[in-house]
């Protein structure tokens, strides 16, 4: 069964070490990402306020089109991509802001814009190498609870 994936809805990287109260059910979507189906922006924020917590917002919008054949193989193609961009620059989150799809002669294009968002103990987005360093040992640490 395809997991649909809709505007507003968030995606955060599997594994992450946190605290109790920002442990959400999802489904996996994709290799080391849950989709939050049932959890908008809002409420994510809100949880992490209450545990001293940030939900960063990145402003620019990541936009990944995709050409092929059938809409839901290129949606999860499209997303794919936005997942990838995301966990490049080391953000453990992404909000999908919009989905855009159009046919013409049995050709499917689709176009998934998106924010890159950060779940995050510190109040400021840090530098790409920091960001890379603090991924790595939130999800090395062996019997750590996970998300």
């Amino acid at each position: 069964m395809e997991i649909a994936v809709e505007s507003g809805c968030i995606f955060v990287m599997d594994a992450l070490l946190l605290p109790p109260i920002l442990r959400f059910e999802g489904e996996l979507y994709s290799d080391g990402w849950r989709l939050l189906n049932r959890l908008k922006s809002n409420d994510i924020e809100s949880r992490a306020r209450d545990c001293s917590w940030n939900f960063m917002f990145l402003a620019e919008v990541i936009k990944r089109t995709v050409f092929g054949f059938g809409r839901a193989r290129s949606l999860r193609r499209a997303t794919d991509k936005v997942l990838t961009a995301a966990r490049n620059n080391a953000f453990n989150s992404v909000e999908v802001t919009e989905i855009t799809a159009r046919q013409f002669l049995g050709m499917h294009w689709v176009s998934v814009d998106a924010h890159f968002r950060s779940l995050q103990k510190s109040n400021q987005i840090k530098a790409l190498a920091a960001r890379r360093r603090d991924l790595a040992m939130v999800q090395r640490i062996p019997g750590a609870e996970r998300l």
